[in-house]
Formats: C-alpha cells, sequence, structure tokens
C-alpha cells in the first residue's frame, strides 16, 4: 500500500509545473538549509578569547617542533620541543571580544575552522597531562591567540585544569 502511495506522488510530481516547481525547490532551497545547518553548528561551537572557563573537548596528543633559537628557521641549530596538542571534537571559531583592542589584547583576529589546540599547562600538570596523551579529554582555560613563536597553532590555551572524559 505504501509503494501504491509513493507511486501516485512521483506520478503526480513528474507531470507539468509541479515536477518543475520541485526541482526549482530543490535547487534553490537546498542551499539556505544547508547553510542555516552549518551556522547553527558552527554557532554552538563559537569562543571568544580572553575569557576563562572555556571547555574544550578533545583527544589530547603530543607533537615534536622545532624550538629555539630560530624555531624552525634554522633546524640544524634548533633544539626539538614536544608539546601538547588538543585535537578538537568539534572545529571551533574563536573571536575577539569587543573590547579587546581598548585593553590591549594581543587576540585580535577572527580564528575559524580551528581543529588543534596547543595546551600550556602549569608545571606541576605536566607530568598528569603526559600520562593522558591518547586519550580523551575535557581542558578549562582561557583562550588566547598564537603571537609568539612558541605558540605553534593559531589559538592556544592557558589550561587551569583538565580530565579524562
Amino acid at each position: 500500500m505504501m509503494d501504491n502511495a509513493l507511486a501516485s506522488i512521483f506520478r503526480f510530481l513528474s507531470t507539468g509545473k509541479w515536477a518543475r516547481m520541485l526541482l526549482a525547490v530543490a535547487v534553490f532551497a537546498s542551499p539556505q538549509v544547508i547553510l542555516l545547518a552549518q551556522h547553527k553548528t558552527t554557532e554552538a561551537h563559537r569562543y571568544s578569547y580572553d575569557k576563562g572557563g572555556v571547555q574544550l573537548e578533545g583527544t589530547l596528543t603530543e607533537r615534536t617542533v622545532y624550538g629555539p633559537p630560530g624555531f624552525g628557521e634554522t633546524p640544524a641549530k634548533d633544539i626539538r620541543e614536544r608539546i601538547l596538542i588538543l585535537k578538537l571534537a568539534h572545529p571551533i571559531t574563536v573571536e575577539p571580544l569587543a573590547d579587546a583592542k581598548a585593553k590591549n589584547s594581543p587576540s585580535l583576529d577572527t580564528a575559524r575552522n580551528v581543529r588543534d589546540v596547543q595546551l600550556f599547562v602549569g608545571r606541576t600538570q605536566t607530568a598528569e597531562a603526559h600520562k593522558l596523551i591518547g586519550t580523551k579529554i575535557v581542558a578549562i582555560g582561557t583562550l588566547n591567540e598564537a603571537v609568539a613563536p612558541s605558540q605553534y597553532t593559531k589559538v592556544w590555551m592557558d589550561v587551569k585544569s583538565f580530565s579524562p572524559k
């Protein structure tokens, strides 16, 4: 019975103006619907720099990078450093606060589609963090824009606490 109903609907739509109208709706409405769905998804993952208490979820990883003196410009002379990276469960957008310039914040540029965030943890937390490499964690702290050579991702976090997920 359901097959007959579907067949009738398709026959009706395939005749004349209804088919053209359905095609027009599919062609013109779909991009807007997709954009609206993406917009709602992105809104849920939107953060600001310089605000404490931000919670990010992802997999804690470790990356080896070039350090001083040239941070990759003189690889033969540069030391190798291991840094902590949080591979996010969902991409995020990070924006400056409205009064960022007035407060002399270095975080003034919007970062979109951020998937990796470098974590800066306190010395007392370093050993605990290394035990959690490869696991899902929740990190809580303040997001900042990378402005120094030792900040390897476009957004980094000053971590106040973290815990396994």
